[in-house]
Formats: structure tokens, sequence, C-alpha cells
């Protein structure tokens, strides 16, 4: 039915063509393999964070997880000594924070964030 060249040309252009899949370990389901250019990723770890005036109140320590492994909140550590020292940890639900030209905004006061019980480790 097919010349050979072009059924090897016809069997090339139909695994090129298709999409990369990757298996789920978990439940055997194939799909396509997402890749993304990390271009556009950024670390959270001590992300500043400012209030509405623009001042710098806290940083990002890290983000918590809920028990179903889904970001819940930050662990956000407050400014309030000399060279860290005497700084409170907090944690704040997601939330509470707002990106806005490049850096992220805090819903809450200053005087409020103190107000919470502090992150005990």
């Amino acid at each position: 039915m097919f010349t050979r060249p072009f059924r090897s040309t016809l069997i090339a252009a139909t695994i090129l063509g298709t999409p990369v899949v990757a298996q789920d370990a978990e439940t055997g389901n194939a799909g396509p393999v997402l890749t993304r250019d990390d271009a556009y990723l950024r670390s959270l770890d001590d992300a500043k964070i400012a209030n509405s005036d623009g001042d710098i109140i806290g940083e990002i320590e890290e983000v918590l997880i809920n028990s179903k492994g889904v970001p819940a909140g930050f662990l956000v550590e407050l400014d309030n000594g000399f060279f860290d020292f005497g700084d409170d940890n907090v944690s704040i639900p997601l939330e509470s924070l707002t990106w806005s030209n490049g850096h992220y905004v805090s819903k809450m006061t200053k005087e409020q964030l103190e107000k919470l019980r502090p992150w005990d480790e």
C-alpha cells in the first residue's frame, strides 16, 4: 500500500508529532508533560513584605502547607530587632498578602501582625 520511504516518514511524523507523556506512578495515568521556562519563577526565601505605605515590615521565611500538601500560609519574620535579634515569627494565611509592583504587600498593619501569636518551631 505505502512505499517503504513514505511509511518510515509517516511513522516518524506520528512519533514526533505526539506530545511527550509521563506516567503517574500512583495511578498509572499518562498525561502531557508541561515544561516551563523558569525565567519567570522567583524564590520566596526572604522575600520582603511591605505595608500599604511601602515600608518594609518583614520578610517571608517559609511557605506553610496543610496536611494535604497544599500551601496554606506564610511564616513571616517581623522586623522588630537589631540585626535580626528580637525578631518574631508569625504565621499568616495566604490571603493576607497581595503582589504589587514586584513585592508583597500585607493587608494587615505591622501592629496587627505583632499581636499574632508567635510561631514556635
